[in-house]
């Protein structure tokens, strides 16, 4: 079949596919989470900016390096925002893909699934809603969209 024979995806299976979706709300998840946690991290009235003051004052040696419990936190919280993205990443160029190659990345997706929902789980158990129901979102979006990729 030549280029111009090939039948034109249109904007709603181009954009709003499931893989897509999923982006999308990736990217707000990365975005909130960066600022919302990281640059701007929310009072928490007395004795949370104690502990804040804690994490930020307390210094201890890991392996060569001079560290605090904040740069744990700030650095570990920014490894996830880079993950988040590469997760938004990965589900749009998979959504921009035909039923052949998606079923092709099967494992990747099914990877990714399983990803989210491992942290949807720890999202109820240790942190609070909005996580957890975006990741329980995202986790949906991706179980529908895998399952569909092998039928």
């Amino acid at each position: 079949m030549s280029e111009q024979q090939l039948p034109v995806r249109g904007f709603r299976a181009k954009y709003l596919n499931l893989f897509r979706i999923a982006t999308y709300i990736l990217i707000v998840v990365a975005i909130g989470h960066t600022w919302g946690a990281l640059l701007s991290i929310p009072g928490l009235g007395p004795d949370g900016d104690r502990v804040l003051a804690a994490m930020k004052s307390v210094h201890f040696r890991c392996l060569t390096r001079d560290c605090t419990w904040y740069s744990y936190y700030y650095g570990f919280g920014m490894m996830l925002s880079v993950f988040l993205l590469l997760s938004a990443a990965i589900t749009w160029f998979i959504g921009g893909l035909g039923d052949r190659e998606q079923r092709a990345l099967a494992p990747i997706t099914w990877a990714l699934f399983l990803s989210y929902v491992a942290t949807s789980f720890l999202a109820w158990r240790y942190l609070f809603p909005p996580p957890a129901i975006f990741s329980a979102v995202i986790a949906a979006l991706l179980g529908v969209q895998s399952f569909r990729s092998v039928r």
